[in-house]
């Protein structure tokens, strides 16, 4: 073997030992997921999807960012994902791509303490006195134009419900859940009534530019629901 094919040959195991690093760097890649830590339900929906990235073998962080920023931020690709959202966010959200299994439902309910009220009906939203959490979209559309009463959290939607200040509380039933078990006793006055107000479909979405880490994460998903992995 001549001298230059000999550098020629140390040259190229240089550069292929060189590229060994950051193949593994680039395998072991952390992605940013945001979340809005000011609903119960969103910290819910970041519990399984972080559930689902531990199944899929990605290491993910997942950070707290205000509602509407999360949904910028990801679609900026300032972030690489938002832990869930409807399936009306595309619209306005073009960069967004969708993880097609679906995390969970989101269902609105109406909550009440008055026993003559049986049951939902949309007329009951122009009669009664009716509270909602500030920022909860599906209830901030369902009153558009209605008067109503508008609190910061949970917890204080359900107190005022307790002290007669409200006939009829507006919630996302799996923030309603946490904050009634909380109350304990004092919660047995409270009922959800049917049917829902609203209900949607919660899919995780990322940033276009992770693209590839969609069907690892749907073959993880489906598996947990397969599994009955949040059957309660």
């Amino acid at each position: 073997m001549g001298r230059n094919n000999f550098k020629l040959l140390l040259l190229i195991c240089l550069i292929l030992t060189l590229c060994i690093p950051f193949k593994v760097i680039g395998s072991e890649e952390t992605y940013t997921i945001s979340y809005s830590p000011g609903t119960l339900f969103h910290q819910l929906v970041r519990d399984r999807t972080k559930a689902v990235y531990q199944r899929a073998g990605i290491k993910a962080e997942f950070i707290p960012l205000p509602h509407n920023r999360s949904l910028i931020s990801s679609n900026e690709g300032i972030v690489d994902g938002d832990v869930g959202r409807v399936p009306s966010v595309e619209e306005k959200y073009p960069n967004l791509v969708r993880i097609n299994v679906k995390l969970m439902d989101l269902n609105g309910a109406v909550y009440t303490t008055r026993g003559d009220i049986k049951d939902y009906r949309e007329e009951f939203l122009k009669k009664y006195r009716v509270g909602y959490v500030l920022g909860v979209r599906w209830t901030q559309k369902k009153m558009e134009g209605i008067k109503a009463t508008t609190v910061r959290d949970y917890p204080s939607l359900f107190e005022m419900l307790l002290q007669d200040r409200l006939d009829l509380a507006l919630a996302t039933e799996a923030s309603a859940k946490s904050v009634i078990q909380s109350l304990g006793s004092r919660a047995i006055k409270i009922r959800k009534l049917q049917p829902f107000v609203f209900t949607a479909p919660i899919y995780h979405y990322v940033n276009k530019k992770n693209k590839t880490i969609i069907p690892r994460l749907e073959k993880a998903l489906t598996e947990m629901i397969e599994e009955g992995y949040w059957d309660e």
